[in-house]
């Protein structure tokens, strides 16, 4: 019965489309999301002002992530580019608004959207571009879009005029007085960090916070005068604001870092800081909790909240929160502090660590009143980064965490947290929520059973299921801890059950230019991985690399099914050195690049019926005498007639290429097709400082989409798209004809003619793809793996 439970939730959690255009859509069919659930960093929890039960949640990879329910199931909502702010609207309980390179709202709780600034009768051109595909629009001279870098930073409903609209880009401030029909701007010199406006003492003035100033804008002047911010808390951000509950009385909080912050990484030492009269004058907070008074250490806040019409209680994030010993070493804590008392007094409601505070090592503890799920036993006994929090306008009691894998929320406080991605069940296993934000490569079948799934995934290893994909494990016991980070690839062996393999690596998101940006990667301590062998299913691992060492991030396995079973033929690509291969199941390796130029990125290998192989190498940045240059590898394909021993590269195109993956025909082996990334920025692959310092940045010139060749790789042809981002190309074998492609512009694509046509995939409109796979157990859906937004599973009708 529990299934029926399941197989509800997924329907619920069904994943409805956004939309760049206009006029209003809906998503059809829905796709069922699979995996354990979360995985992944979110951020920016908000809530309705009418329910607790309905909020938003970002993923940093794209998604957005709507609930009406409370966390228990999940509709996800995707924007090009992804989602950068959410508001509710105060005075309408089913108007929602999303922010991005657009602004967008819909009307009906979630369901549809459109799209209101910029107007689509503005828009020249769109277009993705660049190593995120990052979305871009053009518009028309008239348009006050024109001129405008990134994303809407915040927006805000007025709760006291109607149809009044106010949002944020850069230091550009926005109004509307008719609901978005027509807008006006401001520049107020300064990036914009939030606003705020308020029914009580800020009727009339809409508070615009940055690191050095408030401006206030009058609601009815349109005029906006600066009010100083103290130099002793400069720079000043999270700014958050709000109204206490039975007083009327209104106070800002803001963070004050005492040392520059150059990322989101780098922690610095922080103080918290309130002003109860607008922002006129402003007091540090002195709690000896807060101040870490006792160690005389700083901690580092990264971000603080508020009830907006509860805010006596507000929350304070921290990953940095040190505490001296008394033989002189040190203990780091992270998690989250509150007051219920306006700032006066600060409490831990959420206390992880009590280790060194480094990333993969087990020294730490998780916070001891958490209900969680997968996370807890997976990385508990780690540092894990708290990334976001949000609190309900309403009820300062009801808030949500967010940190590296997993969202959670409090109903008391803080007293206690449970999760609200990932359903626990009484088995031992997971399933998702519908909250699915981790990168995923592959969804694997055992030969010898149907029910066994397995996911190859980034951050968080390898996870498989038993009964089809409805519950998950994560299995990585035996992987060696500086690998688990990603399983880029498994195969099994068809003819010895519970026998697999599976490649890994500490490094995640090849091909991605930026990995390859620092000229000593190779030697970093992530750069680590290998093949590992389980002869259980994959319950169990052990590192298999004689003569290929630790040093090996692997990206791709193939073996060779003619080889004798107990004494396979394996091939691996290995990102830093080249391809290896084994001809005993795996127990020794011998480097095989004979014909393999300098750079040995290799991606991925695919093997023909009649036993040709092929390689994709991925561009990478030429480094001399370790240092940047603003040169590049090209990518390339290469091809062996001889298991590896010799390698021929063939020509798919003039100039560079950044080739992905290749799919064979299993009828035809000489039929090949070839997926490719379009142009990317010179900054994308050696980095903006290098390009900073010479001469400036410039975009590479290279064919993306899809090439087929009918010669067994001798000549290519363009068939789809070159401006396309194709991660990889899937060939049907149970449907004549047809293919499948998944892309880094917001589609996925099918063929029925081979590839001379061809159409959307409705309901797909996730921002990054990885690959399509058909389901072996039922030949009429896919598997659709992504780039942060784990897998979805569903019918690939076309539009």
């Amino acid at each position: 019965m529990k299934w029926i439970l399941y197989f509800l939730i997924f329907i619920i959690a069904g994943c409805q489309s956004g939309s760049q255009a206009n006029k209003q859509k809906q998503a059809v069919p829905q796709w069922e999301k699979i995996g354990p659930g979360g995985g992944g960093s979110t951020f920016i929890p908000t809530f309705s002002y009418h329910n607790p039960d309905h909020f938003l949640v970002k993923c940093d990879m794209t998604g957005s992530y709507l609930t009406r329910n409370g966390g228990i199931s999940y509709q996800q909502i995707n924007m090009a580019g992804g989602a950068s702010c959410y508001a509710f609207d105060p005075n309408d309980s089913t108007t929602v608004y999303i922010g991005s390179s657009t602004l967008n709202r819909s009307k009906d709780g979630g369901k549809t959207w459109e799209q209101i600034f910029p107007k689509q009768s503005e828009i020249k051109s769109e277009t993705y571009i660049g190593d995120h595909a990052d979305f871009k629009i053009e518009t028309t001279e008239s348009s006050l879009y024109v001129g405008q870098e990134g994303n809407i930073g915040t927006i805000r409903v007025d709760p006291v005029q109607a149809e009044t609209l106010y949002f944020t880009m850069g230091s550009y401030f926005f109004y509307s007085n008719n609901a978005g029909q027509s807008w006006k701007r401001q520049d107020i010199q300064h990036q914009i960090d939030n606003l705020y406006t308020n029914p009580t003492s800020a009727k009339n003035e809409v508070y615009i916070f940055s690191n050095e100033a408030i401006a206030i804008f009058d609601k009815t002047s349109k005029k906006i005068t600066s009010r100083d911010i103290p130099k002793a808390m400069l720079p000043a951000l999270s700014f958050t604001a709000g109204t206490i509950k039975n007083t009327g009385k209104t106070i800002f909080y803001a963070l004050h870092h005492l040392s520059p912050k150059e990322n989101a990484y780098t922690f610095t030492n922080s103080e918290i800081w309130t002003s109860e009269d607008l922002g006129v004058s402003w007091n540090p907070a002195k709690d000896v909790t807060i101040t870490n008074e006792t160690s005389g250490l700083k901690p580092c806040f990264t971000m603080v909240v508020c009830s907006e019409h509860d805010a006596g209680n507000a929350y304070v994030v921290t990953n940095n929160f040190e505490v001296k010993n008394k033989d002189k070493t040190s203990t780091f804590w992270y998690g989250a502090l509150k007051t219920g008392d306006s700032g006066k007094s600060w409490n831990w409601v959420w206390k992880g660590g009590g280790g060194s505070g480094q990333y993969g090592v087990q020294d730490a503890q998780d916070a001891a009143n958490l209900k969680d799920s997968w996370v807890h036993q997976a990385f508990g006994g780690e540092f894990i980064q708290l990334i976001d929090a949000g609190v309900s306008p309403q009820d300062g009691n009801i808030a949500i965490v967010t940190d590296w894998y997993r969202t959670m929320k409090t109903m008391d406080g803080g007293k206690t947290w449970s999760e609200i991605y990932s359903i626990p069940n009484p088995d031992g296993t997971f399933t998702s929520r519908g909250m699915d934000v981790t990168t995923t490569y592959g969804v694997h079948f055992d030969p010898f059973d149907k029910n066994h799934l397995a996911i190859s995934y980034t951050d968080i290893g390898f996870h498989h299921s038993y009964d089809n994909g409805k519950s998950w494990n994560r299995s990585v016991e035996g992987v060696p801890n500086n690998w688990v980070n990603t399983c880029y690839w498994m195969v099994f062996d068809p003819e010895v059950k519970g026998k697999v393999w599976s490649v890994w690596s500490g490094i995640h998101d090849f091909p991605r230019g930026k990995m390859t940006r620092n000229p000593k990667w190779k030697e970093s301590k992530n750069a680590n991985g290998g093949v590992c062998v389980s002869t259980d299913g994959g319950k169990t691992w052990k590192p298999t690399i004689e003569g290929m060492g630790t040093n090996s991030p692997a990206t791709s396995i193939v073996l060779d099914p003619k080889s004798a079973p107990g004494n396979r033929t394996l091939y691996a690509g290995v990102y830093s050195k080249g391809v290896f291969k084994s001809t005993d199941d795996g127990r020794t390796w011998t480097l095989k690049n004979n014909g393999i130029e300098t750079n040995t990125c290799a991606f991925e290998l695919t093997l023909a019926g009649n036993g040709n192989l092929f390689l994709t190498v991925s561009p990478t940045p030429v480094y001399k005498d370790g240092k940047k240059g603003k040169e590049i590898f090209s990518g390339a394909v290469y091809r062996s007639t001889d298991g590896a021993e010799n390698w021929t590269k063939l020509k798919v195109c003039d100039g560079l290429l950044f080739p992905n993956g290749i799919a064979i025909d299993p009828a035809n082996p000489d039929l090949l097709y070839l997926g490719c990334w379009a142009n990317i920025s010179l900054a994308d692959m050696v980095g903006g400082d290098v390009v900073r310092e010479n001469g400036g940045d410039k975009m590479l010139d290279m064919p993306g989409g899809i090439f087929r060749s009918e010669d067994g790789g001798n000549t290519w042809k363009s068939i789809f798209d070159k401006k396309q981002y194709v991660y990889d190309v899937t060939i049907d074998p149970y449907h004549s004809g047809r293919l499948y492609c998944n892309t880094f512009n917001q589609a996925a694509w099918r063929s029925d003619d081979l590839g001379k046509t061809w159409k959307k995939i409705k309901g797909y409109d996730f921002h990054w793809g990885q690959r399509i796979i058909v389901d072996q157990n039922d030949h009429e859906k896919v598997f659709i793996t992504t780039f942060g937004s784990s897998v979805w599973h569903g019918v690939p009708e076309v539009e």
